[in-house]
C-alpha cells in the first residue's frame, strides 16, 4: 500500500455518471453508493465518521458517514454492499441511529468486534473484495479489518481518500482551514521548545530515528498552538469545531521537527517558530520525509491515530514502532491547565446556573422548546467575554429524546419542555486554557417515583465515584463498576462509559476513560494531574434519561501510593428528584458541601434572581445535612 494508491478495482469510471444524479433532498444516499458498486469491481465500501485526521469531530465537508446515511452523531462506521448495509454504532447512539436512518437501506448494529464479524459472515461472500480508505483508517483499525478479512475469506482492497468525495458533489460544504495562532505559555505551563526536548530525549531512549506525530490534538499540544477563536463558533444545532491546528509533525531524536501544515494557515507570529528547529513544511511532502527518515532507523507512532497509508509508507522504507507517549504527556495536565480548567469552569457554571434558574421561571409560565432551550444557554455563554464557542453540539433533551444519551435537538419536530417533567442538557463551552463538559438534568414540573428513583441511584454512582480512593495509575476500567453499583442492586444500568479524559482547550474527549470494557483507553493508567469526567446516567427507552456530569482532577491522596479525585465542575444538582432517604449520611454532607462551595465560588457571578435560586438549591441540601 503506497501513498499514492488508485483505485485497480474499479472498471471503468462509473462513478462520474452517477454523481451526476445522485438523488436530490435524500436523507441517505446508500442506495446511490450501492448502485456505483454494482458498477465496479466492489463488493462493499467501508465508510467511517473520521476524517484524514482521524478527527472524531470532523468539519463539515468531511462528514462522508453523515452524508452516507443520513446520521448525525459523531461515531460510527457503516459497511455498504451491493444488497446490504449496515450502521455499527455504540450504545450512546443505538436509538439515534434507528431515528437518523429511517428509511435508509441498512441495519443498526452494535459497534463491537463480535456484531461486525457475525454480520460480515452472513452478509459478505467469501473472495469478494472490500474496499477501504487507508486514509480515514488507522494503522490499528486497519489491522483489524484485516484480520477480519483473513477469517471470513475477503480480500481487503486500500482505495484512495476521493471515492466517497467523488459521488458527494452536490452541496458540499467548503474546505475547513482555520488559522493556528499561539497557545500562550501562562495556559500551556511549559514551552515547546521544552516539549520537544523531553520527547527527544524519550526517542533517544527508546531507540527511535523519530516519531511521527500524526493526532492534530497532539501536534497542539506539543507545539503550543490552537486554532483561531472565529472557528470556533457555530450555531445551535451545528457541528461543534475542536480548536486543533490540522497538522501532523516529525520530531527526530536529536530535536529537529518537521512540521507539515500549510504556511498560509499560521498566524506570522508562528512562522517565527523556524528559528527554534522546526522547519514548516507543506503536507504533502510528508510521504517523501518520512521514507526518508524510515530509510535511517525505526519511527515511533501512536498506531490508534496514525492513518493507515502514512503507516504504510514507513513500513516500506523500514520499520513502525507503537509509541503513544505524546498522548499520555497530553493527558497528564500541567499545574498551568489544571487551574485554566477551574476558572473556565466558574465562568461556565455562572452561564448554566442562570439557564436553570430561567428555566425554573419560564416553563411553568410559557412554551420552551428543547431547540430554543438550546439557543438560550448558547446565549446566555456569549454574554462572557471568556467564552470562544461551544465544545461540542448543545444536548437539549426532554421526556422521551433523553432516553437517547446523544440527542442533539432540531429547530423544526423537537419536544416541549413544557409536556414532560424530566429535562437534561448536557453541554460545554471552550475557554482560555480550558475545555468544559457538563450535564445537568432538572424537574420541570410533577416527578414520578421512577424519574426519582433513577436520579437518586444515579447520583449515588456520582457521588460514589467522586469520593473514590484506588492506587495511583489504576486502569480506569477497574473504576467503573463503582458509579454502576446502586444502579445495579434495582436491576438498572447505563449503556455508555462512565468518564472520559478532556482536552485543554481541545477536545473534550481524550484519554484516559473509564468504561466497564477494555479499549485502549480504559486500559490506561489513572495518574495525578489527569482531568476526567463522572457521568454515570440511566435510559429508560422511549420514555425518559437521566445524567449528572461534572469534571474531577486526579489528586495524590494522604495515603502514599493512592490518589483520589477533585471535582472541579460547579454546577448544581437538581435536589427536587432526590429520594434522601436512599441516601447515606456521608453522602448527605458530601452533597452540602459541594453546593456551599458552587455557591461561593458561582455566586458572585450572578444577577439576584439566579443567586436567590442558587442559594435555595444549597440550602435545601445543607438542610438534609442537617437532619442526620
Amino acid at each position: 500500500m503506497s501513498l499514492n494508491t488508485e483505485i485497480s478495482v474499479i472498471e471503468g469510471d462509473p462513478h462520474k455518471a452517477l454523481a451526476a444524479r445522485i438523488r436530490e433532498g435524500g436523507v441517505d444516499h446508500v442506495r446511490d453508493i450501492q448502485d456505483w458498486l454494482a458498477g465496479s469491481a466492489l463488493a462493499g465500501l467501508v465508510i467511517p465518521s473520521t476524517d484524514g485526521f482521524l478527527s472524531e469531530f470532523a468539519p463539515p465537508a468531511e462528514r462522508r458517514l453523515r452524508w452516507a446515511t443520513g446520521f448525525r452523531g459523531s461515531t460510527g462506521v457503516a459497511v455498504v454492499l451491493r444488497e446490504a448495509a449496515a450502521l455499527f454504532l455504540d450504545g450512546r447512539y443505538a436509538q439515534q441511529g434507528l431515528a437518523d436512518t429511517r428509511g435508509a437501506p441498512l441495519s443498526i448494529e452494535p459497534a463491537t468486534l463480535a456484531a461486525r464479524r457475525a454480520w460480515l459472515a452472513e452478509a459478505l461472500p467469501k473472495s469478494v473484495r472490500l474496499g477501504l480508505d487507508p486514509w480515514l483508517h488507522s494503522a490499528a483499525d486497519r489491522a483489524e479489518w484485516q484480520s477480519l478479512a483473513d477469517e471470513l475469506g475477503f480480500v481487503l482492497d486500500a482505495l484512495p481518500e476521493r471515492l466517497i468525495d467523488r459521488l458527494w458533489s452536490k452541496d458540499r460544504p467548503s474546505t475547513f482551514s482555520p488559522m493556528a495562532l499561539d497557545h500562550p505559555l501562562s495556559l500551556a505551563g511549559a514551552s515547546h521548545a521544552q516539549k520537544c526536548a523531553t520527547l527527544a530525549e524519550h526517542l533517544r531512549g527508546k531507540g527511535l530515528e523519530a516519531l511521527l506525530v500524526a493526532d492534530p490534538e497532539d501536534v497542539s499540544w506539543l507545539l503550543n498552538v490552537r486554532a483561531a477563536d472565529e472557528a470556533l463558533r457555530t450555531e445551535v444545532g451545528d457541528w461543534h469545531i475542536v480548536p486543533a491546528c490540522r497538522s501532523r509533525a516529525l520530531v527526530e531524536r536529536e530535536g529537529r521537527v518537521t512540521w507539515f501544515v500549510d504556511r498560509r494557515q499560521l498566524a506570522p507570529a508562528l512562522l517565527a517558530r523556524e528559528k527554534d528547529r522546526i522547519a514548516i513544511t507543506p503536507p504533502d511532502k510528508i510521504g517523501e520525509v518520512l521514507a526518508a527518515t524510515a530509510r535511517r532507523g525505526p519511527i515511533g507512532a501512536d498506531l490508534r491515530r496514525t492513518p493507515a497509508a502514512l503507516a504504510a509508507v514507513i513500513e516500506a522504507n523500514g520499520s513502525i514502532r507503537a509509541d503513544d507517549t505524546v498522548a499520555l504527556r497530553r493527558w497528564r495536565k500541567h499545574a498551568a491547565e489544571i487551574e485554566a480548567a477551574r476558572r473556565a469552569h466558574i465562568i461556565d457554571a455562572a452561564a448554566v446556573v442562570r439557564f436553570m434558574a430561567w428555566l425554573a421561571r419560564t416553563v411553568p409560565a410559557q412554551s420552551v422548546t428543547e431547540f430554543e432551550a438550546a439557543e438560550r444557554l448558547e446565549a446566555l455563554r456569549r454574554e462572557y467575554p471568556q467564552y470562544k464557542g461551544p465544545s461540542m453540539p448543545l444536548m437539549s433533551a426532554s421526556g422521551p429524546s433523553g432516553a437517547q444519551p446523544h440527542y442533539v435537538p432540531r429547530r423544526e419536530g423537537c419536544r416541549r419542555l413544557n409536556d414532560h417533567p424530566i429535562y437534561w442538557m448536557d453541554s460545554g463551552g471552550q475557554y482560555p486554557g480550558a475545555t468544559t463538559d457538563n450535564t445537568l438534568t432538572q424537574v420541570l414540573g410533577r416527578p414520578e417515583p421512577k424519574h426519582v428513583l433513577a436520579h437518586t441511584l444515579v447520583l449515588k454512582g456520582y457521588v460514589a465515584l467522586a469520593t473514590a480512593r484506588f492506587p495511583a495509575g489504576i486502569q480506569g476500567l477497574r473504576l467503573d463498576c463503582i458509579a454502576r453499583q446502586a444502579l445495579w442492586q434495582e436491576g438498572m444500568d447505563y449503556d455508555h462509559g462512565t468518564g472520559h479524559g478532556v482536552g485543554a482547550f481541545l477536545n473534550i474527549h481524550e484519554g484516559p476513560s473509564i468504561a466497564p470494557e477494555a479499549p485502549v483507553h480504559s486500559t490506561a493508567p489513572i495518574e495525578p494531574g489527569m482531568l476526567i469526567t463522572n457521568e454515570p446516567g440511566y435510559y429508560a427507552a422511549d420514555d425518559f434519561g437521566v445524567r449528572i456530569e461534572s469534571h474531577m482532577v486526579v489528586v495524590a491522596a494522604p495515603q502514599a501510593g493512592f490518589a483520589g479525585f477533585d471535582t472541579i465542575s460547579r454546577l448544581p444538582i437538581d435536589p427536587k428528584l432526590i429520594d434522601s432517604s436512599r441516601l447515606n449520611a456521608g453522602e448527605r454532607r458530601w452533597l452540602a458541601d459541594y453546593h456551599r462551595t458552587v455557591l461561593a465560588d458561582v455566586g458572585p457571578l450572578l444577577d439576584p434572581v439566579s443567586l436567590e435560586w442558587l442559594s435555595g438549591v444549597a440550602a435545601a441540601f445543607a438542610a438534609a445535612a442537617e437532619g442526620e
